[in-house]
């Protein structure tokens, strides 16, 4: 209870000193409390064979404690006070106490004045000399009228050949079940992590330079720097990660097959399901392209190069994925050449796994203008269009797949960075005759998804079965629909615009 930082040591340092001091008068037993933590941690390892000791202790043997002895000391300039509660730990009742005063340069002093008055307030007469002690130890034991507190003889001493108390041993097993079972389960978490982060290599091979031209304005292009890429599952660092975990002493592991790989973790303490969950987690594969002093200028990712959808389980250990020479990830990086290519900036290329759970693209359909039929007919009509509207959201939320793009200067915010195209649809006899968009933000990449877009869907009939013929016979029925697409990012991750390591 001080704001003098060289004394913050004595926290622990007479503790110790206590402990050392206290230990070694005979009629009394200390624990120490610091390791008590080491003493269950090697019985936890001798007991599961992990040590290799010839000689393991038999669990359950720790000393069941009587007294607490806490305190708290107090500084006051060139003087320390001390004082200290015996506490017993079954009723929770201060039975004892002492203090004590002294010089800050003589720490020694104040510590044997703390043993002598904890020693007199069990047992006055164990403060005598060694001899008088031993007087006293022949002597027949015989009933104590004074006030000191009286030593437990019974938990005192446990022959090392006796019985333990049943449930002493179930409450020290349960509380090392519960660390081997926390242990077991953090290595699952870190082995699922550690393959993501160093299990697979990249292959990046020289930039393309292409100019893009945009239809609806023939005067306005944008050159575009476009990237081969290839990530492939690596069976020599998988094998070296599993190495590694096996290390750890808790069943923690795995090996790799031509299909994939197999993991041999705890099932029991929910470690293998816990690293299933979070592998299959999904995740993002990212370029990113930086500069010599580290900034991230800017980022990509193709729409399908999400990881869930490349992983399969074929058992609950057993994981199917891509291994090399067969890649988990490829296809072509692009960026807007002014995102990377700057005056006295020299660009570097690398790729990243991270978590994407945010990221989403919406579709909202609504029909423009209204029926002029009347009774039924408009009845059937509004039916028939709720089905359309269905139809024609999942065609088109199926056939969109904008890149995951973002350069400096960034443009709307980050997290949850969202681009927004507006437009209308065309349908008529249940086929799509034209789309136009009317609005879009300024991203050369996410303009292009949409002029991809028109080209997949573009007569596409949305009311037809596979054989190609309309469900419904013409009727020169047409429907003008304004469409809304968003794209929302999840790219906080990426550290854009600072550096990352």
């Amino acid at each position: 209870m001080n704001r003098h930082p060289q004394l913050n040591w004595l926290r622990r340092g007479l503790q110790e000193m206590l402990v050392s001091d206290l230990a070694q008068w005979p009629q009394l037993e200390v624990v120490s409390r610091d390791a008590l933590g080491s003493v269950l941690r090697e019985q936890w390892l001798q007991q599961r064979g992990y040590s290799s000791s010839d000689n393991p202790v038999g669990l359950g043997r720790l000393k069941g404690v009587r007294y607490l002895i806490q305190g708290r000391i107090y500084a006051q300039q060139e003087t320390l006070a001390v004082d200290l509660q015996i506490v017993d730990v079954e009723t929770g009742v201060v039975v004892g106490a002492v203090n004590a005063k002294g010089a800050g340069s003589d720490i020694p002093g104040l510590e044997q004045d703390l043993v002598t008055q904890v020693i007199g307030v069990f047992d006055p007469s164990l403060n005598v000399d060694t001899q008088s002690m031993s007087d006293q130890r022949a002597e027949n034991s015989q009933p104590s009228s004074s006030q000191h507190l009286e030593i437990d003889q019974e938990r005192r001493y446990v022959p090392s050949s006796g019985s333990v108390h049943s449930h002493s041993v179930h409450q020290i097993d349960a509380l090392l079940s519960l660390e081997k079972l926390t242990h077991q389960r953090r290595e699952a978490y870190r082995l699922a992590e550690t393959i993501w982060h160093e299990g697979w290599v990249s292959e990046i091979g020289q930039p393309l330079y292409q100019v893009w031209h945009f239809p609806n304005d023939p005067t306005s292009s944008v050159p575009v720097m476009a990237i081969p890429i290839s990530l492939f599952f690596s069976p020599h660092r998988l094998a070296d990660i599993f190495k590694q975990a096996q290390k750890t002493g808790t069943d923690s592991g795995g090996y790799v097959d031509s299909d994939g790989f197999r993991t041999t973790l705890d099932a029991g303490s929910g470690a293998q399901s816990l690293f299933t969950e979070h592998f299959r987690k999904p995740r993002r594969v990212f370029i990113r392209a930086r500069n010599e002093q580290g900034d991230v200028l800017a980022v990509f990712s193709h729409w399908t190069w999400r990881t869930e959808r490349r992983i399969f389980m074929r058992d609950p250990q057993g994981v199917s994925v891509p291994m090399w020479p067969n890649p988990f990830i490829t296809g072509f990086v692009q960026f807007p050449v002014d995102w990377v290519e700057r005056e006295g900036h020299h660009v570097t290329f690398d790729a990243v796994v991270v978590p994407v759970p945010d990221e989403q693209v919406l579709v909202m359909l609504e029909p423009i203008g209204e029926s002029k039929e009347e009774g039924n007919e408009i009845s059937r009509q509004v039916d028939r269009e709720d089905v359309l509207l269905q139809d024609l959201g999942n065609l088109i939320k199926l056939n969109w797949t904008p890149s995951i793009t973002e350069g400096l200067p960034v443009r709307g915010y980050l997290p949850g960075n969202k681009r927004t195209a507006v437009g209308v649809v065309h349908v008529q006899d249940g086929k799509i005759q034209q789309i136009q968009f009317q609005h879009w933000p300024e991203d050369p990449l996410f303009l292009q998804s949409l002029q991809d877009l028109q080209l997949k869907v573009l007569g596409f009939c949305v009311e037809c079965q596979d054989s190609g013929q309309a469900v419904l016979p013409p009727s020169g029925f047409l429907k003008t629909f304004r469409v809304q697409l968003t794209l929302v990012k999840d790219i906080y991750a990426l550290h854009l615009g600072s550096r990352s390591h």
